[in-house]
């Protein structure tokens, strides 16, 4: 019973809170693993960002090597309502006449009263059995292995189905006959997914009562002489005056680099104006993205270098300052904006030549104006700044005397350099970044494991003091109680 009694501080007046006191006196090595553990984490999470805005330049670098970075085009139609223009990299600046005279239309056929589908919804069944046979302009039929095609295919209609199975069973075979179904007021509509002049015909047998109706099938599907059919056509235009015709509204070897989207019919000597024009924005735009990404990743990480102020009390440093792999980055980075690189044109041979100026700081800066004209003069030289690969060839001679030509390449723009710099850092495999984010981890796994055996030594000690100074009390008490007792005896002796 007396077992269960604390006399912690009753007598020898230690109690928790002293011994609270002790524990936290030594406590010294846990605040230093917690503080390892803050430093490394905020490291971690620094070169987390790097990473971030490293891949971001990554990218932005990359799309200054895109051809449509340096020869896009702009293109313009004066009636978009009737023809619209895209414009590739292989274009020529011009401008054209366009006269468009008839639109390409695909061959239709509508189907004329179903008969067996009178007075029923499309899903209920039309009680029909037996075959229905598509063949289109082509007369081209399912392969077999082994046996030569017949013309057409061929779709089985069965007894249950409706007029959306049927139709379905047309659709499920269109990319082989290149012919589409619907169903418009209960009646068949099949177009042909070409345009153009092209034909398409139908074949049908009808088994009823055990006999072969042939032909039935088709006018039970109101594909007989009852449909109707209104063949597609070619489109006809002129383009400066030279006429042409097309299975098409979609045009792309016309003029090349150009695709035309034909929307409708010109009028009469009216034609239509596209033109074709540089388009240097497109250029300014990726330049501008790539220098406003260089400049946000270099004051980043100038932010986790900086050292602040060491005299001042309290000063604050950057979480990775003093860090030697980034300290190279930045000087990496700097150095590559200002190299120079032989382009064919010694007016054009650095960055700063096509308008991109770096202050001592390390801060790039675009001057658009100057870069629009490097384009307009030398777009090829502009993009061999950036992106050049030289080759050069050596002689090696092996142990029986024999020449080999080695031929050895490498790329020397400025761009190619940054990208190759970078990819150091951010390669998800080899990259520096990720050994450092693999050496944080192991270095956290290992601290979070010694502040746990950290904590549970103290918990056991506190334990031990709470049980030692227990003891003590106690101690106390009995002594106490025996003096108590002995002071009663020589009492009563007198």
């Amino acid at each position: 019973m007396a077992g269960s009694i604390s006399f912690l501080g009753s007598y020898s007046g230690i109690d928790s809170a002293t011994i609270d006191s002790m524990i936290e006196a030594e406590s010294g090595k846990l605040v230093q693993y917690t503080n390892k553990q803050t430093s490394i984490t905020a490291e971690k999470n620094a070169w987390k960002d790097i990473n971030t805005r490293l891949d971001s330049l990554f990218t932005k670098l990359g799309t200054l090597g895109e051809d449509k970075t340096f020869q896009s085009k702009l293109a313009t139609s004066s009636d978009e309502s009737k023809v619209s223009i895209m414009a590739n990299t292989d274009s020529t600046a011009s401008d054209y006449s366009i006269e468009v005279s008839r639109l390409a239309t695909a061959t239709q056929t509508t189907s004329g009263v179903i008969s067996s589908a009178a007075g029923k919804t499309i899903k209920e069944s039309l009680g029909l059995t037996g075959t229905f046979t598509i063949i289109n302009q082509e007369e081209t039929g399912p392969e077999v292995e082994g046996e030569t095609p017949k013309a057409g295919f061929e779709i089985k209609i069965l007894e249950k189905d409706s007029l959306k199975d049927i139709v379905g069973k047309i659709n499920e075979v269109s990319k082989e006959t290149g012919i589409q179904a619907k169903i418009v007021d209960n009646r068949i509509v099949m177009t042909d997914s070409k345009m153009g002049e092209r034909t398409m015909s139908f074949e049908g047998t009808l088994t009823a009562g055990g006999k072969t109706d042939t032909g039935s099938m088709i006018d039970e599907l109101g594909l007989g002489a009852s449909s109707k059919q209104v063949a597609g056509q070619s489109a006809l235009l002129k383009i400066d005056g030279i006429e042409m015709t097309r299975d098409t509204n979609s045009i792309t070897d016309a003029v090349e680099g150009l695709t035309l989207e034909l929307k409708g019919v010109t009028e009469a000597s009216k034609p239509i104006t596209i033109g074709i024009k540089e388009d240097t924005d497109t250029s300014v735009k990726a330049f501008q993205e790539f220098v406003d990404q260089y400049n946000s990743t270099l004051t980043f990480i100038g932010d986790q270098l900086d050292v602040g102020d060491p005299s001042a009390e309290g000063n604050t440093t950057g979480a990775l300052a003093g860090d030697s792999s980034l300290m190279r980055l930045q000087s990496s980075l700097r150095s590559l904006m200002t190299q120079s690189v032989s382009t064919g044109n010694a007016a054009y041979n650095n960055l700063e030549s096509i308008g991109i100026s770096v202050d001592r700081y390390g801060a790039a800066t675009l001057d658009t104006g100057k870069l629009k004209t490097a384009l307009a003069d030398d777009p090829t030289a502009v993009k061999k700044v950036l992106f050049q690969t030289t080759s050069t060839e050596t002689t090696n001679i092996d142990a029986d005397g024999k020449e080999t030509i080695v031929t050895t390449e490498a790329e020397v723009g400025m761009a190619q350099k940054m990208r190759a710099l970078v990819n150091t850092y951010i390669s998800e495999k080899t990259g520096i970044i990720a050994t450092k984010s693999d050496t944080y981890d192991k270095s956290l796994k290992d601290l979070s494991s010694s502040i746990t055996k950290f904590n549970e030594r103290l918990v056991k000690k506190r334990e031990n003091y709470v049980a030692m100074f227990t003891r003590l009390d106690t101690a106390m008490m009995e002594a106490e109680s025996q003096l108590a007792y002995l002071q009663s005896q020589f009492s009563t002796a007198d």
